[in-house]
């Protein structure tokens, strides 16, 4: 695997001379320049210890352009191999590689229509084993569900700038690949089998593969929509319970942040991501020795302890395939499971919520960017 300050340098160069599929015309005004290059043609690359030739989103070759002596890469055909996020900002004019900003994708639910729910589950049922539904639950803001099929021996799920697959196979195996962590904890691995980037990780007996053909979401918004992939929840008729954004604002995050900051060892901040529709934030603190997030009807606590440690319990799987465990220290049952270096701890003193609901929220709890 190539390491980092390796990446960082070919990024670099590419920056400086950009080939941006799409991007024709967008350049054209006061600020260009003319001059006389050449495509260089003797040029070949070897990426991971792999041949490696470069093309534009239509599949046609590229070459790299020398001019003065230097030689300038195909920016998006060079990030995608490296799986470096490369996007261009018309408003700005600006190349932006990797992350454009350090806040979170801005996510929306996916609603199904009943129909669509019934087409899912009758996708399953086509396999034998292999009947149990699981969706995404989440795309980011502005794309659209188009449909679901079954094909080969999984369910495709196509919305207009992403692709969701749940297998019993991982094709991604035999491929030079990157494993990452999720912001559930959940170990996933990028890989390119031909010209589009996808990332797979396992979750209960299935592997869920997400990429985006049209390459217009980048790895980490795949990523943030990944941990969105659940099991429906034959239970609810809705197949899944209905959830909302957590929308902290400015000043919540800076409390969240200081929060986290008081403890020595434990200052990268985690906070939920959902709560159950009708439900609203109060307020985050410092107890004990962990982090304390209360809500309306439920409560979040991050800690560097586990307290479940001497209690009997049911372990039971989330719905993004982590193990965790209820259990009753008084008269409040419990959620808790490991994240990382830390336990978070889940539940409804007031009682309003159910087992379900609060196991659906907790997958939401991730580290903030």
């Amino acid at each position: 695997m190539m390491k980092k300050n390796m990446k960082k340098s070919v990024a670099t160069m590419m920056v400086l001379g950009m080939t941006l599929t799409g991007a024709t015309g967008v350049f054209a005004g006061t600020q260009l320049e003319k001059i006389s290059a050449y495509l260089n043609h003797g040029i070949s690359f070897n990426v991971n210890g792999a041949a490696y030739s470069p093309t534009d989103g239509n599949g046609n070759k590229l070459a790299p352009i020398t001019y003065n002596n230097s030689t300038y890469l195909p920016v998006r055909a060079l990030a995608d191999a490296l799986h470096v996020p490369v996007s261009y900002d018309s408003q700005k004019g600006q190349v932006i590689i990797g992350q454009a900003t350090s806040n979170p994708t801005v996510l929306t639910n996916v609603t199904y229509t009943p129909a669509q729910k019934e087409a899912i589950q009758k996708a399953f049922a086509q396999f034998d084993g292999f009947e149990t539904a699981y969706a995404p639950q989440q795309m980011t803001t502005g794309d659209t569900f188009k449909s679901v099929g079954a094909g080969g021996d999984g369910v495709s799920f196509i919305f207009n700038h992403m692709k969701v697959d749940i297998s019993p196979r991982d094709y991604s195996d035999g491929y030079t690949s990157k494993n990452v962590k999720l912001s559930n904890g959940v170990t996933a691995k990028w890989y390119t089998p031909d010209k589009t980037g996808m990332l797979t990780f396992q979750l209960d007996d299935r592997y869920v593969t997400i990429s985006s053909p049209d390459h217009k979401l980048t790895q980490a918004q795949l990523q943030q929509v990944a941990v969105s992939v659940q099991k429906a929840n034959s239970n609810n008729h809705q197949g899944i319970t209905a959830f909302a954004d957590v929308n902290y604002t400015k000043q919540q995050l800076d409390n969240i942040r200081k929060t986290f900051a008081k403890f020595d060892g434990f200052k990268t901040a985690y906070a939920p991501q959902h709560m159950v529709a009708g439900d609203t934030f109060k307020s985050v603190g410092a107890g004990g020795d962990g982090v304390n997030f209360v809500f309306n009807r439920m409560n979040v606590t991050i800690s560097p302890k586990d307290y479940s440690f001497s209690y009997d319990g049911k372990t039971v799987k989330l719905p993004n395939g982590v193990s965790a465990k209820w259990y009753t220290p008084d008269q409040t049952d419990l959620l808790t499971f490991q994240l990382d270096d830390r336990y978070v701890t889940i539940s409804s003193p007031n009682n309003q919520l159910t087992h379900a609901q609060l196991e659906q929220m907790a997958v939401s709890v991730q580290k903030l960017k």
